[in-house]
């Protein structure tokens, strides 16, 4: 079964490519510096497949949001839309047996049973039947049951009364270990778990909204560093999923319906359309695995391809003046946000909602905004526009996008979701921060570009980083290779933003004294234990760009396990000439009297010598001269969410934080 993962997770990436630098930023200078012509310096290659990738991801665009036949809430097609990729409809039906994609009113991912029971007792029914007619077959349920195995328990407890520290003791027992309540739907929106009710989240419309605090099942006490992989669905449910979290997520099988049970909400149909599960059916989150149907939308995906596309454009035009790659630009940016008919409203109301009964579930989460992280790119695209004088980027397009952009980031700041995920600890914040930071810097609001930056590498950055350059927020997730190189891409973005407005962030240590350079080293030694290698690769060149590579270690890590990276696009604008505030870039004619940051070194990349740590390591160990202390996050809560409905303790980060340090990887790559 790994074998079939690694397989196909090897066929998409050279399919889809490195999709681990949706959200980037390219120095304007750097690039303007060399328009007019390609060079013919050590980033040649890189700069033809910028152009090569300029026009073939054109040929594609532009794109809108909307999805034919699926509206958000609101009714409004130009209202963005994507559904929460981890939740998974909790229908708890008297009926067993049956998989959601065939009777989505009969799902239940906790189910051991794969056995057809008559609803009703009366022997007319059939069997649920597979979409291509078969009845299903053993291995499918072989499968949704080792993902049942996989699967990081969560759910939503609210208790009317006790302080709030109570209430985790009374659903967990203790801090350190963990019992499942089961919730019961109901049709009034809420979820009930004994006496108690729950409300997912307070909509202002709601007449009489019910004043409650969510408190969820936390993430087990024992956390792996990497789960076992993921079990391979049936073909017709097989989804890449990269549209929402940068790089494939495995998909998951269909989840199954619970056995029969004493207690159940009877089934008002004997199945239910698509359609109906989403607004009838409660949805719960199972961490890393992604439900396939989020891919039926369009929104996602369109954000993330129009942000690549003009982004190539952009630079290709500075690189070469030629007028079909400007023209690109400005019709892509018409298309999905300028046009009355398909342009975008500057919002994500309905970011990644969770779908369910009642008005609860018709709006957003504040993870939606993570899916127009590829903003930055946008931004970065029009600033090569602007320094270029483009005669395509007319003054109409100018006002209308800077208008466009004022709304947006009001938006960001002023509204309900914006403000939540200002609040959080771990890569949503760290986004939202390339977001807003690059908006305002669009709008000429440099000053508040960078003070949001300042603000950001002097709070919360603070408790991102342990001492050893783990991401504790990060690692404790069920993918945690890719979600460190997901906040990776996020703060390297912040530091390259800061870097074009004259700051140097490089250099900002977390309160246990790591850099951004630290948390990478320390990714690099990790084993990926079957999670995409390739998420890491636009970082490393990043990281040996900005602080140097004197002995070598970056060179030789991305020869080893990415020989062709001189011809991927990030080597043209990762380069220490590109980031003049770095260290690297401000010592660059004193060092290596080149653009290039790495170095080769000769050592046989074929070789096997690389060591890895485990991340999970004894106190006791550590020779730790900063003494640990929760973060900042927990000063007014006992648990803090990580994404929606999913919550994580001070101490379940604690061993995260007192991990060993990197071993030296300098001479072991």
């Amino acid at each position: 079964m790994a074998a079939r993962v690694l397989v196909t997770s090897l066929l998409l990436s050279s399919i889809l490519g490195v999709a681990a630098d949706i959200n980037d930023w390219v120095n304007v200078n750097y690039v303007l510096g060399q328009s007019g012509g390609k060079t013919n310096g050590p980033t040649i290659n890189a700069q033809n497949t910028v152009e090569s990738k300029a026009a073939s991801t054109a040929k594609n665009g532009p794109w809108i949001v909307a999805t034919k036949g699926i509206k958000p809430p609101s009714g409004d097609p130009r209202d963005y839309l994507s559904w929460a990729p981890y939740h998974w409809p909790d229908c708890n039906w008297c009926s067993r047996g049956s998989t959601h994609f065939v009777s989505p009113n009969s799902t239940d991912p906790d189910s051991d049973s794969g056995s057809w029971d008559d609803p009703d007792g009366s022997g007319d029914s059939d069997p649920p039947v597979e979409p291509d007619g078969s009845d299903g077959d053993a291995s499918e349920a072989s499968n949704v049951d080792d993902l049942r195995e996989e699967t990081v328990n969560v759910n939503f407890l609210v208790y009317d009364s006790d302080p709030l520290r109570t209430r985790v003791d009374l659903a967990f027992g203790s801090p350190r270990r963990m019992r499942r309540v089961r919730r019961f739907p109901s049709y009034d929106g809420h979820s009930h778990v004994g006496g108690f009710r729950h409300a997912r989240r307070q909509v202002p419309a709601l007449d009489n909204p019910v004043e409650a605090v969510p408190v969820p099942t936390l993430l087990p006490t024992a956390m792996p560093e990497a789960p076992p992989a993921s079990p391979l669905p049936p073909a017709r449910s097989t989804s890449t999923s990269n549209r929402v979290v940068g790089t494939q997520a495995p998909a998951a099988a269909p989840a199954k319906t619970q056995a029969q049970k004493t207690s159940c909400t009877p089934s008002p149909t004997k199945s239910l359309a698509p359609s109906a599960t989403w607004t009838t059916c409660p949805y719960v989150v199972r961490d890393g695995k992604v439900n396939p149907d989020t891919d039926e939308l369009v929104g996602p995906s369109a954000a993330q391809d129009m942000s690549q596309s003009v982004s190539f454009n952009a630079i290709a035009y500075a690189l070469q003046k030629n007028r079909a790659y400007s023209q690109n630009v400005a019709s892509i940016i018409d298309a999905f946000f300028l046009s009355s008919n398909t342009g975008m409203h500057p919002n994500v109301n309905f970011g990644q909602l969770v779908r369910g009964p009642g008005k609860a579930h018709q709006i957003g989460t504040y993870t939606g905004i993570l899916d127009l992280r590829g903003m930055v790119r946008v931004v970065n695209a029009i600033q090569l526009m602007r320094g270029t004088k483009s005669p395509d980027w007319t003054s109409a397009r100018e006002q209308a996008m800077t208008s466009w952009t004022q709304s947006y980031v009001s938006w960001l700041q002023n509204s309900d979701l914006g403000k939540e995920v200002a609040t959080k600890a771990n890569n949503h914040l760290t986004f939202y921060i390339n977001q807003l930071a690059a908006t305002k810097f669009l709008t000429g609001d440099t000053k508040g570009a960078t003070t949001t930056l300042q603000n950001y590498f002097s709070n919360q950055f603070l408790d991102q980083i342990s001492q050893s350059g783990e991401q504790p927020f990060e690692a404790v997730r069920t993918r945690p290779f890719h979600y460190r190189c997901f906040n990776l891409e996020a703060m390297i973005t912040n530091a390259k933003l800061g870097d074009q407005l004259g700051q140097n962030f490089w250099t900002a240590k977390s309160k246990y004294g790591a850099t951004i350079q630290t948390a990478l080293d320390y990714t690099m030694s990790v084993n990926p234990k079957g999670e995409d290698i390739s998420d890491i690769f636009p970082h490393v060149a990043a990281v040996a760009a900005a602080y140097g590579d004197p002995q070598g270690k970056y060179a030789a890590f991305l020869q080893k396990h990415n020989s062709n990276y001189q011809t991927q696009p990030y080597w043209f604008y990762d380069q220490s000439a590109a980031l003049p505030n770095s260290p690297a870039g401000k010592g660059r004619k004193r060092s290596d009297g080149g653009d290039g940051a790495l170095r080769e070194t000769g050592q046989d990349p074929s070789a096997d010598t690389m060591t890895y740590v485990d991340p999970i390591v004894p106190a006791a160990s550590q020779d730790s001269t900063i003494p640990f202390e929760c973060p900042a996050v927990f000063e007014n809560a006992p648990a803090v969410e990580l994404e929606d409905g999913l919550y994580v303790t001070c101490d379940q980060l604690k061993p995260f934080f007192q991990t060993a340090a990197p071993i030296d990887t300098s001479n072991a790559v």
